[in-house]
């Protein structure tokens, strides 16, 4: 057998014509080595489309990570809105058998997506009501039966708008109310109102920390501070603040409604407090029915719940304007001209706990 026939049998060739192109090319499968070697023309034409591939994939990569990114990213939010505070105002009404002196300021927000704007505003209506509509508005048969005694129902609210930025709206109301009359019946409360201008939303605390036992004692040692031990020390203790923070505790829930709260500053810092409002009326000095701490952010890292507020509290920059009240009346009773205020601090027992 020569040498050509021997290349004839260990050689397979193969011809191979491309779809609409005129390109043709011979593979040769070396039985030998099993190793294939192609034409030059051809393995250009691989090249060609692995490069296409590679760069459909990489833009396809590309647009997939700029889709998350949008996701994650909060989208641009409002820089231009307007929050206008408002009164609500009443002396002295003919509705009801007792007397009635009402100052409630409260905000409005115009200029972001009118839907969330009607669901923000009757929200921070109804924080602003709160004590008068369980007061006065909307009695259960308790206080029902306490107005047949009542000889004024008075409350003063007070409304700060605290933040602002392009996606958050943080604020608190301060309230002085007196049941039944004034001087010997009025307490002082405190709340707060977080709302998501994108989505409506109202954050509580405990939608952005989680209200265990070490937030418990990071909370007391604070607040021990500046309340002079009041919250002690012991594990019942705060066993049962901790419960006061849940609304756990069936026993005093009776009594009080226990109302968490928080708002942010103009410094970005949080102010964390828990309103302790009774449920009953007895006669003692004025007295404030809250009880807060001040913190930063970076010290409420290890409490923090995984919520939508940090991450557009990140990125918030101040936005928006709010504008005063015109017409802001002072309440007759309860305002900083009221005569209670001097009695009171002339028996040097004001803003006692």
């Amino acid at each position: 057998m020569n040498g050509e026939n021997v290349m004839e049998e260990n050689q397979i060739v193969q011809g191979v014509e491309m779809e609409n192109t005129e390109i043709r090319y011979i593979r040769t499968e070396s039985n030998g080595t099993g190793y294939t070697e192609a034409g030059g023309q051809p393995q250009k034409k691989h090249g060609r489309i692995m490069l296409v591939v590679l760069a459909s994939i990489l833009v396809l990569l590309a647009a997939g990570a700029a889709s998350v990114a949008y996701v994650l990213r909060p989208p641009k939010g409002y820089g231009d809105y307007t929050v206008q505070m408002q009164q609500y105002y009443v002396e002295y009404s003919d509705e009801y058998n007792y007397w009635d002196v009402l100052t409630i300021e409260y905000p409005e927000i115009e200029g972001i997506d009118e839907e969330q704007q009607d669901v923000i505003n009757e929200m921070m209506y109804d924080a602003a009501m709160d004590r008068t509509n369980y007061w006065h508005f909307e009695p259960d048969d308790y206080v029902k039966e306490l107005q047949e005694d009542y000889s004024l129902f008075c409350s003063d609210v007070e409304c700060m708008v605290k933040y602002h930025s392009q996606y958050l709206l943080s604020l608190y109301y301060a309230e002085t109310y007196a049941p039944a009359s004034p001087v010997w019946y009025v307490s002082m409360t405190k709340r707060g109102v977080n709302v998501d201008l994108l989505t409506g939303e109202q954050y509580e605390l405990s939608d952005i920390i989680q209200l265990e036992p070490e937030f418990i004692e990071f909370w007391a040692g604070r607040a021990n501070e500046h309340y002079d031990g009041f919250f002690g020390e012991e594990d019942e203790d705060r066993e049962l603040l901790l419960a006061w923070f849940l609304k756990e505790d069936e026993e005093w829930n009776e009594y009080y409604d226990f109302k968490p709260y928080f708002y942010v500053t103009d410094d970005k810092e949080f102010i964390i407090g828990i309103a302790v409002d009774p449920k009953f009326i007895d006669a003692h000095e004025p007295q404030e029915d809250f009880y807060e701490i001040r913190c930063d952010a970076q010290e409420l890292e290890v409490f923090k719940m995984e919520s939508e507020f940090w991450e557009k509290y990140d990125l918030s920059e101040p936005a928006g304007n709010v504008a005063e009240c015109t017409e802001l009346q002072s309440n007759l009773w309860l305002g900083d001209m009221g005569g209670i205020w001097e009695y009171w601090e002339e028996k040097g027992d004001l803003f006692a706990h």
